[in-house]
C-alpha cells in the first residue's frame, strides 16, 4: 500500500488579502469602506480611521478568521464621529 503524503496548503498574500477584503464586507458591523488591509507574508496590517471601538474590533476578528493568516497588526484608529 502506498504512503499518503499529506500537502500542506499554502496561501498566496493575494488570496489572504482578497478574502480579509470578503470577510470584511460581509460583516455588517465593518465599515470596510473606511480600512485598507495590507498583507505579507499571511501578516494582515488593518490600517483606516473608524467611529466606534466595535468596528475596530469586528475588523480584527473578521481577519482573524482567515485560513492562512499568520498575525494581525491592527492600526485603525477610533475617532469621535463629531471627530470626524
Amino acid at each position: 500500500m502506498p504512503a499518503t503524503r499529506i500537502q500542506k496548503s499554502v496561501r498566496t498574500d493575494g488570496e489572504i488579502a482578497r478574502e480579509v477584503s470578503r470577510k470584511l464586507k460581509a460583516d455588517f458591523e465593518v465599515p470596510d469602506d473606511l480600512i485598507a488591509t495590507k498583507v505579507a507574508e499571511g501578516f494582515v496590517t488593518l490600517e483606516g480611521v473608524v467611529a466606534r471601538d466595535s468596528h475596530r474590533k469586528a475588523a480584527e476578528i473578521c481577519a482573524g478568521k482567515v485560513r492562512g493568516v499568520r498575525g494581525i497588526a491592527n492600526k485603525i484608529v477610533v475617532v469621535e464621529p463629531a471627530a470626524l
